[in-house]
């Protein structure tokens, strides 16, 4: 059983680099077969120092797409074992311009001759496949350039965890649900003001009987989640309350709840959402204009909370 392959996708790096290894270690046994004192893995560093009569470990690093520490340590070997020299730039003593020494030139010829050989065969065993692993390989590269894979995850991840969130609405049995995760959340950043106790110590007056609502986020049987929409007028809304807890931050909770509220806004007429909020709440201000979010007006003491001091809005 192999394991690796068994995996598919999902270890697609340790294949390449098992493919790899394996590529490597024939590789030596290539060399000393030929008698020729070389590492395959300083094959890409030589190459490009041999292609010019001097370069640096930066250009180099460009050319081959090795990060710069690779690079420097692959140098330091090939000098160690005598096949380059280096010297210090005359326009810049911080940096060091290469060449291929005098045994590293003497052995240019011989190598070459080996690299055809490799050459060779490798194109042999590429064209009997019906996938052509190198142009496979190269598109691969691109797409991991256009999006890292660490991009391309998160997005799978962000999707996953935002089908664990259910949104359910507010019942007066959640008050204290409520209460607790907007003190939570305005306490550790600010201070409580008479404004917030009025709504959070009242939600059924001064948001649902007025024509509003307040929508919930449940996590594995837990209330980790609120956001409110208040009525400002028969079509516009105001999306205010938002709260995630501390420890479900970074779940997408507040995304989904965002989304949540602007589609019951539609529901109810609402043409348009505005919110009010601080500029110094970075992941929060990224949260409304990932949701549609434009900044509006900048209104400082017009603002009923004194920690307010920018309004967004979006048309729905």
């Amino acid at each position: 059983m192999d394991t690796v392959k068994q995996l598919g996708e999902l270890a697609l790096g340790s294949r390449l680099k098992r493919l790899s290894d394996e590529i490597m270690k024939d590789g030596k046994k290539i060399y000393a077969a030929n008698k020729i004192d070389f590492e395959p893995k300083w094959f890409p560093v030589y190459y490009a120092i041999s292609q010019a009569e001097k370069t640096t470990v930066t250009d180099i690093s460009d050319a081959i797409g090795f990060k710069h520490p690779s690079v420097s340590q692959l140098v330091k070997e090939l000098e160690k074992n005598g096949l380059i020299e280096s010297e210090a730039s005359t326009k810049d003593a911080r940096k060091r311009n290469l060449k291929l020494s005098k045994k590293g030139l003497d052995l240019l010829p011989g190598i070459q001759s080996i690299w055809s050989d490799i050459s060779n065969a490798m194109n042999e065993m590429i064209g009997q496949h019906t996938h052509n692993i190198l142009c496979a390989l190269e598109q691969c590269e691109d797409d991991f350039e256009q999006i890292p894979m660490f991009e391309r995850v998160q997005k799978h991840r962000k999707a996953r965890l935002m089908s664990q969130i259910e949104i359910i609405d507010y019942k007066p049995e959640y008050a204290s649900d409520f209460l607790r995760l907007n003190t939570e959340w305005i306490e550790k950043y600010f201070k409580l003001e008479s404004e917030d106790r009025k709504t959070l110590e009242n939600p059924d007056q001064y948001i649902i009987k007025p024509g509003g609502a307040i929508k919930l986020a449940k996590y594995k049987d837990e209330i980790v989640g609120t956001c409110a929409l208040i009525k400002i007028s028969h079509d516009v809304y105001e999306l205010a309350k938002m709260a995630v807890t501390e420890k479900c931050q970074g779940l997408q909770i507040g995304k989904k709840l965002g989304l949540s509220v602007l589609e019951k806004a539609k529901t109810l007429g609402g043409t348009k959402v505005i919110l009010e909020s601080n500029k110094k709440l970075v992941p929060a201000i990224n949260l409304y204009k990932s949701l549609g979010f434009k900044s509006g007006q900048h209104f400082g003491d017009k603002s009923v909370y004194e920690r307010c001091d920018i309004e967004m809005e979006i048309m729905i």
